[in-house]
């Protein structure tokens, strides 16, 4: 291979065609943006369900909502698991529902704005679940 053939095949090659697609990329940001507003909602609505159909009967260390008025007796430990399985599973369900309808207009929205007003909605999601916990405990 002489160096005019390399010549004529470095000229043919444009490194702006290995670059992905910006349309594509900004999508792929916008999706992840919406699976991760969405998962704080789906994660409390399934502990909130696990806490009602699987929580243990007595007290103990490795699975349930552990606070110092549960561990008291096993009537309050059952109280504590079926009102942070309700609670959550309520708060989960309305989160989820609303969530789903605050994202589809993320897609209207410039993607820097999109992103920070997810942020906001997640922060408010974060807020409400320890709102929860105080109001469990």
């Amino acid at each position: 291979m002489n160096i005019e053939d390399l010549k004529s095949l470095m000229d043919a090659f444009d490194p702006a065609a290995l670059l992905p697609e910006l349309n594509g990329v900004l999508d792929a940001v916008l999706y992840a943006v919406r699976i991760a507003t969405l998962l704080g909602p789906a994660v409390l609505l399934v502990l909130g369900l696990g806490y009602l159909i699987f929580a243990p009967k007595e007290a103990n260390y490795y699975f349930g909502y552990r606070c110092t008025f549960g561990m008291g007796s096993v009537e309050a430990w059952r109280f504590t698991q079926r009102l942070a399985g309700i609670l959550w599973s309520v708060l989960g369900l309305v989160l989820t529902v609303a969530m789903v309808m605050l994202t589809n207009g993320l897609a209207e929205m410039e993607i820097y704005d999109a992103v920070w007003t997810a942020v906001k909605y997640m922060l408010w999601e974060v807020g409400l679940a320890a709102l929860s916990c105080i109001v469990i405990n």
